[in-house]
């Protein structure tokens, strides 16, 4: 789940700030701040922690948690830079030496109360403080871990796939290999699936999206911070050359066995660039890319071509997303189930979209046939662009208007871009897409149940933000 740390970041530095000796504040003053630093410090990891476990796994009572540090982060900051706006903010001095002094002792007078204002306020938020941190010892917050959860649908399709990647990926001294397919095959949910399963093997790993209009500074940056969270927390704040990066990625990796996961490469340049910064230390370390074309991954290395799911897979994936598994498939609909398998010809991307469109019908045989039936003839021959567009425009049709909006909003963002969750959902508001229907829910709760009926219909997509 993606509880922002973000403004706790921004929030740290600001109160190291407000410490320096130029602010002239009271000893009480510094002592709160100091105390607040450390509370929030405190939270900040713990907050990292909550985010590495499924939403599902979590009680209410912790989101709610992590709501009100958020919030509290936010109050804090607000705060704090109203001081610094008041007390660092002048105006031209006077000519005339009466006014200068006038409104220098005005000045003065003025900022004296800011000091008294603020330090009233750091007190305030220190009683906040308490009662979150009371609250996270409370709620064992510190103890949550992830538990084991069932398979995702998808991997086990792959999962024979994965396998034979494995094998290879942890036992060569240096393996790169290139998984190569058409869009929709499943290379980045194979990699995924490789990279969690043989990650306690390795001493460190990242992975990272390339995409079609590589940013390498920011793909180096996000390799550093997924390689330690702890020692590049802030390495995105920082003002690094593409030269300083490659070389502090090489000198982090030089005496670790590490895996890298390269996603959707769409040229052999950036691959260059990247590859440079990745020694072969003989530690038995792993590369890992994918991409849609046969030449990058022939020129990367260890060329894997992603193949069709079998029949049997495809049903695995169909009947796991509708009926949790093929067991539990009512007679009735085996038929025409067979039928749309057919026309989604192994893609796992056509089955997961029409399964979860089908997900969301009525369990009426003929809005069955119906969908078939707008299927048209099937991509299992020829899987091209257009097949596959008219199959995903089958559950954008199916989606209410709010849905569609929203959606359609996403397009401003570039391919494999990241966006953060809660931002996204600001931006819907702001536009007036999110529309208040309950008046016992936030227009902010409500998008963020917008967000979730997308990914639940495969329109979208979500990584670990940060």
């Amino acid at each position: 789940m993606d509880f922002a740390t973000g403004p706790l970041g921004t929030l740290l530095s600001k109160l190291g700030q407000l410490l320096q000796d130029e602010y002239n504040l009271q000893k009480g003053v510094k002592k709160d701040i100091e105390f607040v630093t450390r509370e929030l410090e405190s939270m900040r990891a713990a907050l990292r922690d909550v985010g590495e476990v499924p939403q599902e796994q979590l009680k209410e009572v912790v989101k709610i948690w992590a709501r009100d540090v958020r919030e509290l982060s936010y109050d804090m900051e607000d705060i704090v830079d109203t001081f610094l706006v008041r007390v660092q903010g002048s105006e031209p001095p006077s000519k005339r030496s009466v006014k200068r002094f006038i409104k220098k002792m005005t000045s003065i007078v003025s900022k004296a109360k800011t000091r008294h204002d603020i330090g009233q306020e750091i007190k305030d938020i220190k009683e906040r403080v308490k009662d979150v941190a009371e609250r996270r010892d409370r709620y064992k917050v510190d103890a949550i871990t992830p538990t084991k959860t069932s398979v995702d649908p998808r991997i086990t399709a792959l999962y024979t796939k994965a396998a034979s990647l494995e094998d290879g990926m942890s036992s060569a001294e240096q393996r790169i290999v290139s998984i190569v397919g058409f869009g929709g095959l499943g290379k980045t949910t194979l990699a995924k699936a490789v990279h969690d399963k043989i990650k306690p093997q390795f001493n460190c790993t990242a992975f990272v999206s390339v995409s079609r209009d590589p940013d390498i500074i920011k793909i180096f940056k996000d390799m550093l911070y997924e390689l330690d969270k702890n020692e590049y927390m802030d390495i995105h704040n920082a003002a690094l050359g593409q030269q300083h990066l490659t070389d502090v990625v090489q000198e982090f990796l030089k005496n670790k066995r590490y895996l890298i996961v390269i996603d959707d490469i769409w040229d052999t340049k950036p691959w260059e660039m990247i590859r440079c910064a990745l020694p072969e230390n003989g530690l038995k370390s792993g590369v890992l890319t994918t991409t849609r074309i046969i030449d990058v991954a022939e020129h990367v290395g260890g060329c894997y071509r992603m193949k069709l799911l079998t029949q049997e897979s495809s049903k695995i994936l169909f009947y796991g997303r509708i009926f949790d598994s093929i067991d539990k498939c009512p007679q009735q609909f085996s038929d025409v189930s067979d039928k749309v398998l057919k026309k989604c010809g192994g893609v796992p991307l056509v089955i997961v979209t029409i399964s979860s469109l089908l997900a969301n019908k009525s369990r009426n045989i003929n809005e069955w046939y119906n969908v078939c039936d707008a299927i048209g003839t099937g991509i299992g021959k020829n899987p091209g662009m257009d097949d596959m567009r008219k199959i995903l425009l089958l559950s954008y049709y199916d989606l209410t208007p709010q849905l569609k909006t929203c959606l359609l909003y996403l397009s401003l963002f570039q391919e494999d871009c990241e966006v953060i969750k809660d931002r996204l959902i600001l931006r819907w508001i702001a536009e007036g897409f999110v529309q208040q229907g309950d008046v016992r829910q936030s227009l902010f709760e409500i998008g963020q149940s917008y967000f979730n009926e997308l990914l639940n219909e495969a329109l979208s997509s979500q990584e670990t933000h940060r």
